[in-house]
């Protein structure tokens, strides 16, 4: 398929964005018509080289009529869904999963198709992000976004300064990664030593317009009737990054302001990451109910930075309490070692000195 039009692009900001664009204001949106582009035209794109033909997208127009039927029936199966995609044939799997990770990822930003886990494994705390077949829609999103219940005591906004982008890259050593899926935001890979943030401001802003009247308590069930996600993980993914990570509408953050315009440009993310508007206002009491748990991981760094280097590394794996036991033991005896070699070497310079008194030459 070929790269949309500037009439298409219109169209397609409508209805997935649900933002009437100008011909002239798609350039505000130039971070998701490169995805959109990566997604349903990879051959007009240097991201890849392989491209599944389908019939079932031929045209922009049909790229919109699937993602009209997601949202309308986000309550029945993947594959009651993907079958209306398909009418009067059979289709493949490899079809199937295909276009419904196409629909998906241009529609809600999110990669349906994962079959490994996230990067939360190396925390002992894994994910799956797959769209089961016999799913629906709305139960895949709310297992793959955990939500933390009032009952828990959640993240609140508060003074979080140590988790400034700025201060992890330079006190930790953390590498700052953009991603194109919602579902990564906020992971931090241990190995790798890199943070991974949803750079798509724009999409953000766009889509918390379309509930904004409506409560951030609002579920997936609701919020997917309105075309969009929850607000509450819309507003959250955008608090993390312009009033956590990002803080650069305070004043006095040059350091931040620095460090996403060398980002935006190495990585070439959302140039609205560097215009803070949280369409919305912050409730005084806010909590991170989707996010929390990525955010305190992100604290725990702070208060126990990871290793800089291998060697660092090596003697932290293995400065157990057992080893440090056995340490100790081992120095205890050297010492008593060396301290009986001493005493015998004071008491054999002691009998040379009297030898040489008694019989002097």
């Amino acid at each position: 398929m070929i790269l949309p039009t500037e009439n298409e692009k219109t169209e397609i900001g409508e209805l997935l964005l649900g933002a009437t664009l100008d011909p002239h204001e798609t350039m505000l949106f130039n971070a998701y018509f490169k995805h959109y582009a990566s997604i349903i035209c990879p051959g007009d794109t240097k991201d890849t080289a392989i491209e599944i033909e389908t019939s079932a997208l031929q045209r922009h127009a049909d790229v919109l009529e699937c993602a009209k039927s997601l949202y309308k029936r986000h309550a029945s199966s993947r594959d009651e869904i993907t079958s209306n995609w398909f009418p009067g044939r059979m289709s493949t799997m490899a079809e199937r999963e295909h276009i419904s990770r196409a629909i998906v990822s241009v529609a809600f930003m999110v990669d349906c198709n994962e079959k490994d886990y996230y990067p939360e494994v190396l925390h002992g705390e894994g994910q799956w992000a797959r769209w089961k077949g016999n799913q629906s829609f709305a139960d895949f999103l709310e297992h793959s976004f955990p939500y933390q219940r009032e009952t828990d005591a959640g993240v609140t906004l508060g003074e979080k300064t140590s988790l400034k982008a700025w201060k992890l890259v330079k006190r930790y050593g953390i590498k700052i990664r953009g991603t194109d899926n919602l579902l990564e935001h906020l992971s931090y890979n241990p190995r790798e030593r890199t943070l991974t943030i949803f750079h798509h401001v724009a999409y953000l802003r766009c889509h918390l317009r379309r509930s904004k009247d409506k409560s951030l308590d609002s579920g997936f069930t609701q919020s997917l009737s309105l075309k969009t996600l929850p607000p509450q993980l819309l507003f959250e993914t955008l608090l993390s990054l312009h009033s956590i990570l990002f803080p650069i509408a305070n004043s006095g953050n040059k350091r931040s302001v620095s460090l996403l315009k060398k980002c935006i440009q190495a990585q070439d993310l959302d140039k609205e990451l560097l215009w803070v508007e949280y369409v919305r206002p912050i409730p005084s009491d806010f909590t991170f109910r989707y996010w929390g748990k990525r955010l305190e991981k992100l604290q725990e760094i702070t208060k126990r930075p990871p290793p800089r280097n291998s060697l660092v590394s090596w003697f932290e794996r293995h400065a157990s309490e057992r080893n440090a036991l056995t340490v100790a033991i081992i120095g205890l005896f050297l010492a008593a070692l060396f301290g009986f070699l001493g005493v015998v070497v004071g008491v054999c310079q002691l009998a040379v000195a009297w030898l040489a008194w008694k019989y002097p030459q």
